[in-house]
């Protein structure tokens, strides 16, 4: 299994304005996983997906030129970054009174309506990002039993999971990542949720598909690039979830899915994250 290739990047004088976006271009260049730090911010990508052009060419693309940017890398196991931060950060996340994800080692204090079991191999998908948070709000808030159930770009299956929890007819969860496809099919056997359907892929797998609810916690760029296919596999009156993108990111994407016969209805943010929600007529 590869390693990954932790980044350091170092912000003089310190600004989270410059970190935000920093870890914006990179996700869209393939790093997974950011943390806080006191240098600035730290980033992770798969080592067979590193270049220093990538690391650069976010550094340029910066509009804001109040602070420097400098950077430094070591490579790390991935089964040594993946340890750590699950020992360092995956403490329980509660999403309203009766939700609570967390690793399998933990003992609840209190039984809660929909208790989730995640070991997680990226931090996407665990609870912690606003973007999976916003997500899992808006399952809680107005999925109905016996609805199907699309997870797309599952990650560690989290929102797949919980839509089976909250009685979905049947539940399908892709990812494109095969390390995300293998902890997902784990996580499903963790929390004995038999109807979940887990596939390898991308957009393509959802071809001839269709669904009553369709989440997409990915980013931007891919979130437009698919927008056909998730109109084309969402049933009539079905609703579609985006997030994964900045607050600044909305209005681009709703006006691809008007493009796509989908209706606007609502959106959250945490932070300068966005969730977006749209209804198909």
């Amino acid at each position: 299994m590869t390693g990954y290739v932790e980044t350091v990047l170092t912000i003089t004088p310190p600004d989270k304005d410059v970190a935000d976006l920093l870890a914006a271009f990179l996700a869209e260049s393939g790093y997974d996983t950011f943390q806080d730090c006191d240098e600035g911010i730290k980033g992770y990508i798969k080592e067979s997906l590193y270049s220093d052009a990538l690391v650069e060419s976010a550094i340029e693309a910066l509009p804001i030129r109040t602070s420097s940017v400098s950077y430094n890398n070591k490579h790390i196991p991935f089964e040594d970054w993946n340890r750590t931060w699950i020992e360092e950060s995956f403490s329980p996340v509660a999403v309203g009174d009766d939700c609570l994800i967390h690793s399998p080692g933990y003992k609840p204090d209190k039984k809660v309506g929909y208790d989730i079991e995640i070991f997680p191999v990226m931090s996407f998908g665990s609870g912690h990002h606003q973007t999976t948070y916003m997500m899992a709000e808006y399952l809680l808030d107005e999925f109905n039993p016996g609805e199907t159930f699309l997870d797309m770009g599952c990650g560690t299956g989290v929102l797949a999971i919980l839509a089976s929890k909250l009685g979905a007819e049947s539940v399908t969860a892709i990812d494109i990542d095969e390390i995300a496809f293998e902890n997902c099919k784990n996580n499903i056997l963790l929390n004995s949720a038999v109807n979940i359907e887990a596939l390898l892929g991308d957009s393509a797998a959802i071809d001839g598909r269709h669904f009553d609810v369709i989440a997409a916690n990915i980013n931007r760029n891919i979130l437009l690039s698919d927008m056909p296919a998730y109109a084309g596999a969402l049933n009539p009156g079905g609703r579609l979830y985006l997030s994964g993108f900045f607050l600044e990111d909305t209005e681009i994407l709703k006006n691809r899915a008007a493009e796509n016969g989908l209706v606007f209805e609502t959106c959250k943010t945490k932070g300068e994250w966005a969730s977006l929600k749209f209804l198909k007529p």
